[in-house]
């Protein structure tokens, strides 16, 4: 009976210890939200100062609205602990402790809004008492925008635009965060054989408004309930994901061309297709056995290939002496359907890889051409992945620069990322603190082919991917990465992804493994973003400067080598990576971009690791050197064409001139030997340690007015970098100065990781 009492005792003891700690938790949460309110209120007393004295107070006033969501965001996590539990659960890197990470969510998220509004009342304050400046920027109207060749314009000036996938259209949302517009299209709005298109949609587009500055969505994952009953063969060969059906099939053209006529002169003119059609999402068509969503062609697809070899070959003895075969001819060839990875390197390869992308080129030229049959000013693009050029694999039937060329906007969804959640560590983080390769040079080579257009990425990564989160995200990660994309080329992002609801909850069933500590739990990152691109547009001269700069260190890129060779990008990255941190744009350069751009400003053309390429590639690059040119090249380079016979012709120098190299090293110092001569060196000289093997800061220089540089530094590295600034006269700056903040600096200055600044320097 005693230790009965005992017992007892010490159950009402621990359960007024636990009652007790309950309340102290709620209280220090509701304490916090509290806080978080009173910063809020501190932040508005600060910004009316400061436009009583005329300063621009748009970075706070979105500090604020973002605050306000994140509240209301924090709340109803406090109130579904178990449906965050679930959502940490489908991520690898939290999974392990998905109900901690849910339990202390709406206390970070609200620590998180508290140092956000705290770093913006301080930034303010300082501003105010004059010990930095603020240069202005406006709160862009997006129904007052317009594409003027390859910007982006407000009332005479270029800005760059941002907004979110999914993000809410509600004026609480779209006052501070974007205000795209848009509209959706699909296959299935086509309800039968005779074209006729679903009612409720033609009421839509009738009725919509002109709206703000958005674009259209054109999405092929679905086909017509009609079409596949009557044409049940119309899902065979699809690009697997985001293309459904097979685009050989004449029916699939059929449906296109009838959704496009119904809508397309509905929409033509109105400011919400300004942003152009987007005529798919993350087209492919891997065909790869055994590989992610490949696919094998389709029967009409294998016919269609048959009659790209006679046009290619000509007759059938050509192709059999080439693929060593013996088919009597093109209707008796056996083609393949898919492939296997040991076939890489065979002529049967390089022909199927190619029908694969001049198919997939053709079919959006098609859509494109029926778009603008009925909108002539329409601007298309396309939300191609990058890493399909990037990465080494070339079954997916992208060509690259075809499809960047053909498309009026330049479109992508380009990523970067930090340490992948699984798996031993990738390459680049020997060197590097996040992935910036896919994105720098991706844009790079964009911008090389179609150098007069904007760029709009649908789908940005640079926040979160599959691979790769961090609820620990800093700020200065979140600004390194845009600021740098927008110099790289960018004009406009949807950032992915606000998979939140206005009550809080999320999008049940978009979030997948992708939700949960990504930006939709990241106050502080969401309001980064904004903030970057805010600063951004009181710059955005400079930044356009910067984009326009002339490359004239060329690679050369051929899809000869590309699609034969096993790990020819990782060979392109080895000399764009030798050349990239030395102040000087690089690009590249192909066939189509000798031929059909400007090379008067190009110095030289590189050309590493190549040891295949067409005839075609070889005319282009002889005219290049007959017109003066310069090629630096290894011996390993241009012995072979495309089917592994020796070249018929080799380069000859006429008035241009062939340099040979034994090494990258020394390649490189060929081409900025050749840049010095010529005078084309930066204006400004940057010397860099950083404790590493391999520089790690992208710079670059634009000249100001009035003998000013501006140099735009970033360090990729993941180690603290020293940089020491000299004039292109080997004199030390006698002034350098943060461009944002008027904040003097010395000429040798440090940069941690991810640190981004715009210097003006005298």
């Amino acid at each position: 009976m005693r230790n009965r009492k005992k017992l007892n005792t010490s159950f009402t003891l621990l359960r007024v210890l636990f009652c007790n700690l309950i309340f102290i938790a709620v209280a220090t949460a509701q304490t916090t939200e509290n806080d978080v309110q009173q910063k809020i209120n501190q932040l508005k007393t600060t910004i009316k100062k400061a436009q009583n004295k005329n300063i621009s107070t748009l970075k706070e006033e979105t500090a604020i609205r973002t605050a306000e969501i994140f509240l209301e965001y924090a709340h109803w996590d406090e109130q579904n602990i178990a449906k965050n539990t679930k959502h940490f659960s489908l991520v690898t890197k939290y999974k392990d402790e998905a109900e901690k990470y849910a339990k202390m969510l709406p206390e970070f998220e609200r620590k998180e809004m508290a140092i956000m509004l705290d770093d913006a009342r301080t930034e303010l304050e300082n501003v105010l008492n004059g010990k930095i400046k603020r240069l202005p920027t406006s709160n862009v109207d997006w129904t007052q925008t317009k594409i003027e060749k390859d910007q982006i314009s407000y009332k005479g000036n270029p800005v760059f635009l941002a907004d979110w996938t999914w993000k809410p259209d509600s004026k609480k949302y779209t006052d501070y965060h974007g205000n795209q517009d848009g509209f959706f299209l699909s296959p299935t709005y086509v309800v039968d054989n005779k074209g006729k298109v679903n009612p409720q949609k033609i009421k839509e587009l009738t009725t919509k408004p002109e709206g703000s500055m958005g674009f259209v969505f054109f999405n092929h994952s679905a086909i017509p309930t009609w079409a596949k009953n009557e044409y049940p063969e119309i899902a065979d060969g699809p690009g697997l994901k985001y293309t459904a059906y097979d685009i050989n099939h004449p029916v699939s053209r059929k449906i296109q061309s009838d959704l496009i006529a119904a809508t397309v002169p509905l929409m033509a003119g109105k400011q919400y297709t300004k942003l152009g059609y987007m005529l798919c999402n993350e087209p492919h068509w891997n065909t790869i056995k055994k590989t992610w969503t490949s696919s094998p062609i389709s029967d009409l697809a294998a016919k269609d290939f048959k009659k790209w070899l006679e046009k290619k070959h000509g007759t059938i003895a050509v192709l059999n002496k080439i693929w060593k075969t013996n088919f009597s001819s093109f209707d008796t060839i056996v083609v393949p359907r898919e492939l296997e990875t040991s076939q890489q390197g065979t002529p049967q390869w390089f022909d199927f890889a190619s029908y694969n992308m001049d198919r997939v080129t053709d079919w959006f030229l098609f859509l494109r051409d029926e778009v603008k049959k009925y909108d002539p000013a329409a601007k298309t693009h396309i939300k191609v992945m990058p890493n399909l050029w990037t990465d080494n694999k070339r079954d997916h039937g992208i060509d690259m620069e075809a499809l960047t060329r053909n498309s009026e906007i330049i479109g992508n969804d380009a990523s970067t990322c930090g340490p992948w959640m699984w798996g031993k560590p990738k390459e680049w983080e020997k060197h590097y603190n996040f992935d910036w390769v896919e994105m720098c040079m991706s844009y790079d080579f964009y911008k090389s082919i179609s150098p007069e257009k904007i760029m709009y990425n649908t789908e940005g990564h640079f926040l979160s991917t599959g691979k790769y989160r961090d609820l620990y995200q800093t700020k200065d990660y979140v600004r390194c990465n845009y600021w740098q994309a927008y110099v790289h080329g960018l004009t406009a992002i949807q950032t992915w992804y606000w998979a939140r609801l206005e009550d809080g909850s999320s999008r049940e069933h978009f979030d997948s493994n992708g939700y949960a500590a990504s930006n939709n739990h990241q106050p502080r990152v969401v309001n980064e973003v904004h903030a970057t691109v805010a600063d951004l547009n009181s710059v955005s001269d400079i930044i356009m400067g910067l984009q326009r700069q002339e490359k004239p260190i060329r690679i050369f890129y051929t899809k000869a080598s590309s699609i034969n060779k096993e790990h020819h990008m990782e060979d392109v990255f080895k000399v764009y990576e030798k050349m990239f941190f030395e102040g000087t744009p690089v690009g590249f350069a192909t066939q189509g971009i000798i031929e059909n751009n400007d090379n008067k400003t190009w110095e030289t053309i590189l050309i590493s690791d190549t040891p295949i390429a067409t005839e075609s590639d070889m005319s282009a690059l002889q005219k290049y050197l007959n017109n003066g040119g310069v090629v630096i090249m290894d011996e390993n380079s241009l012995k072979t064409n495309e089917y592994g016979m020796p070249l018929t012709k080799s380069l000859v120098a006429n008035k241009g001139k062939i340099i040979l190299v034994k090494s990258l090293d020394e390649m490189k110092t060929k081409a900025f030997d050749l840049l010095k001569m010529k005078n084309k060196l930066p204006l400004l000289k940057v010397d860099e340690t950083n404790g590493l093997d391999q520089k790690a800061c992208d710079w670059r220089v634009f000249a100001g007015k009035n003998g000013a540089q501006f140099l735009n530094i970033a360090n990729y590295g993941k180690n603290t970098a020293s940089l020491s600034l000299t004039l292109a006269n080997g004199k030390t700056p006698t002034s350098v100065t943060n461009y944002l903040t008027g904040e003097k600096m010395s000429s040798n200055f440090k940069m941690a990781p991810n640190v981004v600044y715009l210097l003006e320097v005298k």
